[in-house]
């Protein structure tokens, strides 16, 4: 039986409060890891941002 691939996750920082698909509030500034794809279209809707390691 074939794995599925788990997909690859990035840390990005949340810019805007916003509720999840299970009703769960994430607030702006949060640190949270969401698979790549999930990030490009935050970024591209100015919803998140790639989370800068180490503060720099």
């Amino acid at each position: 039986m074939a794995e599925t691939a788990k997909p690859q996750m990035v840390d990005v920082e949340i810019l805007r409060d916003f509720w999840d698909s299970e009703c769960v509030r994430h607030p702006a500034g949060t640190i949270i890891s969401v698979p790549v794809e999930a990030a490009l279209d935050g970024i591209e809707k100015g919803a998140i941002r790639r989370a800068k390691k180490d503060g720099k």
